[in-house]
C-alpha cells in the first residue's frame, strides 16, 4: 500500500523542476519584452532629409560702347563684377556728349551710341536720370551754354528724350527719370544713341565753354 503510494507520488516531484523552468522562461521573455518597449519609450527621432535654400534672382547692368554687347565685348562696367555688395558701377570712358576734342560750332552736333544690357538673372525696368551740369570757360558775364545746347537720347527706334537743355535735363528727370525700357530681360540689349546739338543762332557769347554733366543708368525689378 505504501509502495503504491510512492509511485503516484513520483510524478509530481518529477513535475515541480519543469514547472520552474517553464516559469523562468516565461519571466525571461517577458523582461526582454518589457524592456523592448521601454527603448521606444524612451527615445524619440525625426529625420529632416529635405533642407535647402536659394537667393533670389537679381538685375546687373552693363555699358558697352557702340553697339556691340556680345560675349566677347568688354563692357566699360558691369555691375555684375561689382563685389561689395552695392551693385553700382561707374563708366569714365564713354563720353556720351562727344567731349571736347571736337567743339560744337554754331549749327553743330555730334552723336554717340552705347549699349546697355542686363547681365543679370532678372527682368527690370532702365530708366536714365541727368545731375545738375556745370559749366567752365567762356568770358564772364557769359549766357551759360548748358542752358543753350540741346540733349537728344533715341533707344532702339524711340525717341526717349526730345532735344533739351542739359539744365532742363537735369530738372526734369529730377522727378521724373527718362523711361529707356519698360521691361529688359535677363541678357537683353538696347542700344541709345545721345545727340548734342548748338543752334545754329548761337550769338559768340556761348564760345569757348565746357558743359559737364553726369548721367545714371538705374536697372530695378
Amino acid at each position: 500500500m505504501a509502495r503504491n503510494e510512492a509511485s503516484r507520488k513520483l510524478p509530481r516531484r518529477r513535475a515541480v523542476p519543469l514547472l520552474w523552468a517553464s516559469g523562468g522562461l516565461a519571466a525571461l521573455a517577458l523582461v526582454l519584452g518589457v524592456n523592448g518597449t521601454l527603448s521606444s519609450w524612451s527615445t524619440a527621432v525625426i529625420h529632416n532629409d529635405t533642407n535647402t535654400l536659394a537667393s533670389a534672382g537679381a538685375v546687373a547692368l552693363a555699358e558697352y560702347a557702340g553697339t556691340d554687347a556680345s560675349a566677347t565685348a568688354t563692357p566699360c562696367a558691369d555691375t555684375q563684377t561689382v563685389t561689395d555688395g552695392t551693385n553700382t558701377a561707374t563708366c569714365s570712358t564713354i563720353n556720351k556728349y562727344g567731349g571736347t576734342t571736337t567743339p560744337l560750332t554754331a549749327g553743330g552736333s555730334q552723336s554717340v551710341t552705347v549699349t546697355l544690357k542686363n547681365t543679370g538673372t532678372s527682368a527690370g525696368a532702365l530708366t536714365l536720370t541727368a545731375a545738375a551740369p556745370t559749366t567752365t570757360g567762356g568770358s564772364s558775364p557769359t549766357p551759360d551754354l548748358a542752358g543753350k545746347a540741346t540733349v537728344a537720347v533715341v533707344c532702339g527706334s524711340t525717341t526717349a528724350q526730345a532735344a533739351i537743355t542739359p539744365i532742363a535735363f537735369a530738372t526734369a528727370t529730377a522727378t521724373t527719370p527718362v523711361s529707356i525700357s519698360g521691361s529688359l530681360a535677363a541678357g537683353a540689349t538696347i542700344s541709345c544713341t545721345f545727340t548734342v546739338a548748338l543752334d545754329a543762332n548761337a550769338p559768340v557769347t556761348y564760345a569757348n565753354q565746357t558743359v559737364s554733366q553726369a548721367l545714371t543708368w538705374t536697372l530695378a525689378a
